[in-house]
């Protein structure tokens, strides 16, 4: 006697939700692992950009003679302005120099004036945090085994004796964009290109 053998409808139903599951988890594993790829990449594209127009900034800052303005988001200084042809400028090659966040609207904007010249939009972002610029000044120090120390500068008062000693500014960039944020720090030693260090590592938080 022959007998047929087959799947009943409840094995049926069974079969189908496991399969459901099973591909279910595989999609989202997938999905997950492709929005963490694109999150990275984007994210590291950002700060990569906005790591050179800092880099630009703390050229200008290292080679500047003095500080002519400065508030939390706004920097004006004289720097010398180096070049192949002119390794070793005098006075003649002073620029004046400023740095300054315009905010407002849905993007804030990072832009760069060179003397008269139209200013040039360095960075577009959503957010540019309030205290991009925290400067410091040399002042004596009997205390100090050097004999001075750095004290921060008051930007409300606004010393022109202390300003004109500033030689120390911390930049923090904090920033956020399309839903990636980062903060930047650096610090940068003004001084002429013929006697400038290497600045420190790049800090990422």
């Amino acid at each position: 006697m022959n007998r047929k053998h087959g799947f009943t409808l409840v094995e049926l139903l069974l079969g189908m939700s496991l399969t459901l599951l099973v591909g279910g988890v595989l999609y989202l594993m997938q999905s997950t692992g492709m929005s963490t790829v694109r999150k990275g990449t984007s994210q590291l594209i950002l700060t990569s950009e906005v790591r050179n127009k800092m880099e630009r900034m703390v050229a200008d800052l290292r080679n500047a003679k003095e500080i002519l303005e400065i508030k939390p988001d706004m920097v004006k200084m004289r720097c010398y302005k180096y070049s192949l042809e002119k390794p070793d400028p005098g006075e003649d090659a002073l620029v004046t120099v400023t740095w300054e966040v315009e905010r407002g609207g849905r993007q804030q904007v990072l832009w760069r004036a060179e003397n008269r010249e139209n200013p040039v939009k360095m960075l577009s972002l959503e957010k540019i945090g309030p205290q991009l610029f925290q400067p410091f000044f040399e002042n004596y120090d009997q205390v100090s085994p050097v004999g001075w120390s750095y004290y921060p500068f008051d930007m409300v008062s606004n010393d022109s004796g202390q300003r004109q000693r500033i030689s120390l500014i911390r930049i923090t960039l904090d920033f956020k964009q399309q839903g990636e944020s980062a903060d930047l720090v650096t610090t940068v030693t003004m001084r002429p290109a013929a006697t400038r260090i290497r600045q420190p590592n790049w800090k990422f938080r």
